[in-house]
């Protein structure tokens, strides 16, 4: 054998041994992460090993690892809407999980006592309610970590509280939904219909009420119809997740909003309600905010003049 063909040999060697030893220490790796199973540790593995023989798999591990990160029981509400405001693909069943959450009807992003959303709360929040005409109510509302109301107690007009409990159902699939509302030794059953593509699309309570919710080609809510044992019915409009129209009966209101560049929400500044073109009544809100998004108060005037104010305080 000639040098030539020796040198050629040993060269060969040496690169095969060179591109086992990669092998080796991508597979090391691999294992690793595979070992560690978070999204941390697949980010590390793919930003190392951008183009090797694993990356499609450490790829589709690191997707499921994302998903496993924000579709369980014990997800938090800060964690899974901040996810959902800084990822602009969301992977979707993080999309469907975070939509069926936030539409049960107990959510604190849907709920809403005198037209003023409590805009994604967790823990507790008092609130004092102070009338025109000088009377007082005080109100507490407890949520749990995923903004799922547990219990309301709201004072009526004579004093009184009533206490309202609220429990959840929760699959794998589906995420959360309202299981069940005890009120005075009175329990509601309530049972979730979903649609072929898993949205949450009903809640029937056995007391004869229902809410049906409507969604765009995006999986948006851009409507929902809320219909009372009785069989009175209220219908929301939505647009971009903001009620922008509501129909109860007869009666036609108009939601009025103002953008916030400091917390990047809207907040509502009016409700008219029309008869045709023409505005018959118009209530208007203006608040003080925290640094959360969140109102302390809400001064509401009813065809301009005072009808009440609504002060919170918050407690995670």
């Amino acid at each position: 054998m000639t040098k030539r063909l020796i040198l050629l040999a040993v060269i060969a060697i040496t690169t095969i041994g060179m591109m086992n030893a990669q092998v080796n220490d991508e597979r090391a790796a691999y294992d690793k992460a595979m070992n560690a199973g978070t999204v941390e540790a697949w980010n590390t593995f793919l930003l190392d090993y951008p183009q090797g023989r694993y990356t499609e798999q450490a790829r589709k591990l690191r997707d499921a690892a994302i998903v496993n990160a924000y579709c369980n029981k014990n997800v938090q509400l800060e964690a899974l809407a901040a996810y959902m405001d800084t990822v602009s693909v969301f992977e979707p069943r993080i999309k469907l999980f975070y939509s069926n959450l936030v539409n049960n009807p107990t959510h604190s992003y849907r709920i809403e006592h005198l037209d003023v959303g409590f805009n994604g709360c967790t823990g507790r929040v008092d609130e004092l309610v102070s009338m025109a005409n000088g009377s007082k109510r005080n109100n507490t509302f407890i949520f749990n970590s995923q903004g799922l109301l547990t219990q309301s107690s709201i004072q009526g007009n004579k004093g009184v509280k009533t206490i309202v409990n609220y429990t959840y159902s929760y699959d794998n699939l589906h995420g959360y939904s309202l299981k069940q509302s005890k009120r005075k030794g009175k329990t509601i059953n309530f049972a979730p219909i979903y649609d072929e593509n898993d949205h949450r699309v009903s809640i029937k309570g056995d007391n004869g009420s229902r809410q049906d919710f409507t969604f765009n080609e995006k999986g948006q809510l851009t409507k929902l119809v809320i219909s009372q044992e009785k069989g009175e019915k209220r219908t929301l409009i939505y647009k971009d997740g903001y009620v922008i129209r509501e129909e109860v009966g007869s009666q036609v209101f108009r939601y009025h909003y103002d953008f916030d560049s400091a917390t990047g929400k809207k907040f509502l500044i009016a409700i008219k309600e029309l008869k045709g073109n023409d505005v018959i009544h118009e209530r208007t809100f203006d608040y003080d905010i925290d640094t959360h998004g969140r109102y302390t108060r809400v001064a509401i005037t009813l065809d301009g003049k005072p009808l009440m104010t609504i002060t919170r305080s918050y407690s995670d």
